[in-house]
């Protein structure tokens, strides 16, 4: 055989040889890709289900805690602010009948019921017999102090007034304070914060739910809440 079919024989061999390496190659890469992709595959299937089965996490708990105590919370406003609507519109009611009358001469009189508003506020409410005792002096003292304590607050004096239903709470703070002491009674379970009267450190409040007043009374409480408020209020700043 001449030298150049040799040469080229061996070329031959060379390219063939060249081509089955590639090949290998290759082949090594692709099952290391497809082996690193079924790891993946299979980490992500265990990380799924390791989803759906686990519990959920506590802050989704307490969340979840926090959006039902305000739902409840909210409810009670809503009813608390139909009833004032209705009364608002008998009110305006009675204001044009006495301004008709009025402007009929004056012939109308109210002489023989002069204490309309007192006739409209009502008279007080006892506390029920049964009352739970969440909702008495010490149990709603303690759940305020509960939550300045969650809020990392110290009172400098938590007063009750329990001369009628449901009772009021008198505070007195730190400025600043209350809006922390505020956040922290709309999550307290079973109780609902229903507004205050105070100023920069002192402040009266109730935080009794309006499902816990007598059906028959919860009108008259309703009137009267403000006003007792204010009236706490100012007897409370006027001994601190």
């Amino acid at each position: 055989m001449s030298s150049t079919k040799m040469l080229i024989a061996a070329a031959a061999l060379l390219a063939a040889f060249s081509t089955i390496l590639l090949q290998r190659r290759q082949n090594t890469t692709l099952v290391r890709e497809i082996t690193a992709l079924r790891e993946e595959k299979a980490r992500v299937e265990a990380q799924a289900a390791a989803a759906l089965t686990s519990p959920p996490e506590e802050s989704a708990q307490r969340r979840l805690q926090e959006l039902e105590s305000e739902i409840t919370r909210l409810r009670g406003v809503a009813g608390r602010v139909a009833a004032a609507e209705t009364e608002a519109a008998q009110l305006r009611t009675e204001l044009q009948r006495q301004r008709a009358g009025q402007s009929r001469g004056g012939a109308e009189s109210t002489a023989s019921n002069p204490d309309t508003l007192a006739e409209y506020i009502g008279v007080s409410v006892a506390p029920p017999a049964n009352l739970d005792p969440a909702y008495t002096r010490q149990g709603l003292a303690g759940a305020v102090q509960a939550a300045a304590e969650k809020a990392g607050i110290a009172l400098k004096r938590i007063a009750v007034d329990d001369s009628e239903f449901p009772f009021l709470i008198g505070v007195i703070s730190e400025p600043g304070d209350f809006e922390k002491l505020q956040a922290q009674l709309k999550t307290i379970d079973g109780y609902e914060y229903s507004g205050s009267v105070g100023d920069a450190t002192r402040h009266t409040l109730s935080i009794t739910p309006s499902r816990a007043y007598p059906p028959e009374t919860s009108q008259s409480i309703s009137r009267r809440m403000t006003l007792r408020m204010q009236v706490f209020y100012n007897k409370f700043t006027a001994e601190n």
